[in-house]
């Protein structure tokens, strides 16, 4: 693809973000090249056409920062809308309204829209209505926790899996113990607990493997 027909074809991806009000967009780009300012450009086109008001907008994203930053580009494009001279009165009402609604606006973190919903409807959830998120820095401490009482029974009798870990030697400056690793693991496997399939191993034939490709390497020396 030319530079024009990328320009061209980006052009139109943000046409459609901002105008096709009707239709259910997935948008993937990466960091960097204004997904937060399509995002805002779609709500207030939302809000200017009166197909969405703020009551029914989520707007999501990983970090507070970032979830801050999102609410005061909301506002920012919303007062911009609004001083166009040529602003249809409709309109205009219905921005006015929204940026009265702004601090009500579901605008925020992913946990902390799922704590609002929980916090709402705790008996339903099963939750304890006085539940609270914890700090990265508190639950990374529970996670040390947890995984210092589970490496020290494994230690005791450990799985294969746990063996082969323990016997393999760190290569390279930077490379990390044994324990640094199963504790990496652990961390990675929180981020994708919501993966509901269970994890399985495959049978290899290990030894048989190696025998081949030993096989085939003297067969290219030779």
């Amino acid at each position: 693809m030319t530079a024009d027909a990328a320009l061209r074809s980006d052009a139109e991806a943000r046409r459609c973000i901002a105008e096709d009000l009707d239709t259910t967009i997935f948008v993937e780009a990466a960091a960097g090249t204004g997904k937060t300012t399509a995002l805002v450009g779609r709500i207030v086109s939302l809000l200017r056409s009166g197909k969405g008001a703020l009551d029914r907008v989520v707007a999501v994203t990983f970090t507070e920062k970032a979830a801050g930053e999102m609410k005061l580009r909301l506002r920012s494009e919303i007062e911009r809308a609004r001083s166009d001279p040529d602003l249809p009165p409709e309109e205009r009402a219905r921005l006015d309204a929204a940026l009265e609604k702004l601090e009500l606006a579901r605008i925020g973190t992913i946990h902390g829209f799922c704590s609002d919903l929980l916090h709402e409807r705790p008996i339903e959830a099963g939750v304890d209505p006085l539940f609270e998120i914890a700090s990265p820095d508190v639950a990374d401490r529970f996670l040390d926790r947890a995984f210092e009482s589970w490496f020290q029974g494994a230690l005791a009798d450990p799985p294969e899996g746990v063996r082969r870990i323990l016997r393999r030697r760190p290569r390279g400056p930077f490379a990390s113990g044994p324990r640094d690793a199963l504790r990496g693991a652990v961390a990675n496997l929180c981020e994708h607990r919501d993966f509901e399939a269970p994890w399985t191993r495959e049978p290899f034939d290990r030894r048989g493997e190696i025998d081949a490709v030993m096989e085939t390497l003297e067969a290219l020396a030779a």
